[in-house]
């Protein structure tokens, strides 16, 4: 069955009687070339293209179309625009709900204490610490670092044994990991990353990460972070050395 432009229009509009539209819409599950002119002749399928093309890679900013009033009859016979409406409409809340759920990226130190939570005293125990070993790892280290790691401090922290320090890596930036046991064999560390020029000073701060105590700070272009073996690890006097001895 062929459809004029004015019938299609009608169908479009809600003014199609009941018979016309059923056949319309019979007709375009089996006529893809009455659905591109539907499409066409529909002022509202440009609105849902736009919704789909302009979804942003970034921002979670979206403006929804200006909603439009759909009588009684347009209801009972505009199926199709109906449907894009619909389909409009739902694009957007889909992209709104995606961007206000998203998780937010981790950063360096987040994903330190969880690598450094996977650490036991096992992990540790068979770690090669003899000074030609240590030599070897901190001159690669302060290599990569572009800074001095003061060693002598770091081998005299109390209630501290130095293990190993190896280079680690964040989005392209050296990311230094000295690891150390304590007393009882757990596993601690110490961890420098080069953030570069203009990054900003950060204050001290303490929390709680991946079951491990934490505590980060940030100058002159670097940052630290100290963790412990547990959430109830007390950092406060190797804290104390550390923040004195890399100010600057």
């Amino acid at each position: 069955m062929k459809f004029s432009d004015e019938t299609l229009r009608a169908y479009l509009e809600g003014n199609a009687d009941a018979a016309e539209a059923a056949a319309i819409e019979a007709a375009i599950e089996t006529d893809l070339a009455l659905e591109q002119r539907l499409m066409t002749l529909d002022p509202l399928a440009p609105v849902v293209q736009s919704v789909f093309e302009n979804i942003p890679a970034d921002a979670p900013q979206l403006e929804l179309p200006q909603p439009m009033q759909v009588s009684t009859a347009d209801a009972s016979g505009g199926l199709w625009r109906l449907m894009a409406v619909a389909a409009s409409v739902a694009v957007v809340a889909v992209s709104a709900t995606f961007w206000a759920t998203r998780p937010e990226p981790m950063g360096w130190a987040e994903q330190a204490a969880i690598y450094q939570s996977l650490y036991s005293p096992d992990t540790i125990e068979s770690l090669d610490s003899s000074p030609v070993a240590l030599d070897a790892q901190f001159a690669r280290a302060e290599a990569q670092l572009g800074r001095s790691l003061n060693r002598d401090t770091l081998e005299t922290l109390p209630g501290l044994e130095l293990k190993r320090a190896q280079v680690l890596s964040f989005k392209g930036k050296p990311l230094i990991q000295v690891v150390f046991a304590d007393d009882q064999g757990q596993p601690l560390a110490f961890c420098v990353i080069r953030q570069g020029e203009g990054a900003p000073a950060k204050d001290v701060k303490l929390a709680a990460i991946s079951g491990v105590a934490t505590a980060t700070w940030a100058q002159d272009g670097y940052g630290y972070m100290l963790i412990g073996s547990s959430e109830q690890t007390d950092l406060d006097q190797q804290l104390n050395i550390l923040t004195t001895t890399f100010a600057g």
